[in-house]
């Protein structure tokens, strides 16, 4: 498949990454003091700060979007994910961030997100990146949500549509060998 920048479809999401490789330097991850999400005004709308709590394995939005608060219809910011998701979207969010932080991996896919399991759903395309202020530990997940198109369909009836499914891949690739490695392609 190549390697992860070429795999990248959105040059916004491009760009983000390259942000990360730069700020990394000789590092495995760059860490959170290194991000200032001022410096991106553009990027904005469409970031989100999830800070990592391993035991138990807890994810809070520390900073979320704009647009993505509007998408979803209210504001994510300070919430964790059992606060705002259920179901398999819980399920699919969760085991996407988990594989980020505890197996340091860069996780690039698409996924559909809404407010509720019933209202309009939307695809995205997730860029989700480590950071670590011990160079060791996962303690935030850097990520940016890009919308793709619009549905009228419910998650459970994405998740069980097989078109859709072979296209809910997830190309992920370990953040040390993140600028020359071959992606791995999940099909869930």
């Amino acid at each position: 498949m190549g390697d992860l920048m070429h795999t990248i479809a959105d040059p916004e999401h491009r760009a983000l990454f390259d942000w990360w490789l730069t700020a990394r330097g000789e590092r495995d991850m760059p860490s959170r003091s290194d991000f200032d999400p001022l410096d991106h005004p553009r990027w904005l709308p469409r970031l989100f700060i999830v800070e990592v709590n391993p035991e138990p394995p807890v994810f809070r939005y520390r900073l979320c979007g704009t647009e993505i608060d509007v998408q979803q219809g209210y504001s994510m910011t300070g919430h964790t994910f059992e606060d705002l998701f259920e179901g398999e979207l819980l399920r699919f969010t969760h085991d996407r961030f988990a594989d980020v932080a505890f197996n340091r991996r860069i996780s690039y896919h698409s996924t559909h997100f809404s407010n509720d399991n019933i209202a309009k759903r939307s695809r995205f395309t997730r860029l989700l990146l480590p950071l670590s202020g011990d160079g060791a530990h996962v303690d935030t997940v850097l990520g940016s949500r890009i919308e793709v198109s619009n549905f009228r369909r419910n998650f459970e009836q994405l998740d069980h549509d097989a078109a859709v499914r072979r296209r809910y891949e997830v190309a992920t690739v370990s953040a040390a060998d993140a600028a020359r490695a071959d992606v791995t392609v999940l099909r869930l």
